[in-house]
């Protein structure tokens, strides 16, 4: 079963990125399309996205472009994200829904 905060290879119109599970696994067990937030490297200063590491690069966790994929779309599952940036993953999905 695909995790919260797992990180895979997608794939999205054809191409294979990255992308972080956000939604929750109580979802994620019974539905059979997941939400996840593509992972870039390109650099942006909005305030919904989350710098991390990829791969020995700087990539950036795009929290605003949310969107379900089917789950047998995610092919690879190259790791989990570190901890102390859950939360800062849970409280940027709660400012983007809360209005």
């Amino acid at each position: 079963m695909v995790k919260r905060f797992e990180v895979y290879i997608g794939v999205f119109q054809g191409v294979e990125k990255p992308c972080l599970v956000v939604s929750p696994d109580e979802l994620n067990e019974v539905l059979p399309y997941v939400l996840v937030a593509p992972i870039t490297v390109s650099s942006s200063q909005l305030p919904t996205r989350v710098g991390i590491g990829l791969r020995g690069k700087k990539a950036y966790i795009a929290m605003d472009l949310i969107q379900p994929v089917n789950q047998t779309d995610l092919k690879i599952k190259i790791g989990l994200l570190p901890e102390q940036i859950h939360r800062q993953i849970v409280d940027l999905i709660q400012k983007i829904f809360a209005y």
